[in-house]
């Protein structure tokens, strides 16, 4: 059990910054309440991964539904030359998925995969 001071200790982030994430129920609220409020190991992984997704600009919209479970869409109509941010997948091709890590394709990569098995898909077919 933590109480707010220990929790921003552990996550380098502010006490501003923790509230704001609750605010905004991007991180849970703490347990208990007023002053007899505190935080557990959950909200210590939380945070850490919320520290690391906001150093990859991921949306704050985004990091709530990932936080939650769920998978937020990314289109692959990026600007030229930037790094995707989500762990992602989209459909390319009917019934083929692509699936990525952070960081890892640029958006004219994306562009190229996508193309590649549409390509390969059409001789398929033809």
């Amino acid at each position: 059990m933590y109480n707010i001071e220990t929790l921003a200790k552990l996550t380098g982030l502010t006490r501003r910054t923790i509230r704001y994430y609750i605010q905004r129920e991007i991180l849970d609220p703490p347990l208990g309440s007023g002053r007899g409020s505190y935080y557990t190991d959950l909200h210590v992984e939380q945070l850490k991964k919320i520290k690391e997704w906001a150093d990859q600009g991921v949306p704050l919209i985004h990091m709530k539904e990932m936080l939650r479970g769920k998978i937020p869409r990314v289109s692959i109509d990026l600007p030229t030359g930037v790094k995707t941010t989500l762990e992602e997948g989209f459909e390319i091709a009917d019934g083929i998925k692509l699936t990525f890590r952070p960081g890892q394709l640029l958006s004219e990569d994306l562009v190229k995969i996508r193309d590649f098995i549409s390509n390969v898909c059409n001789r398929r077919e033809e």
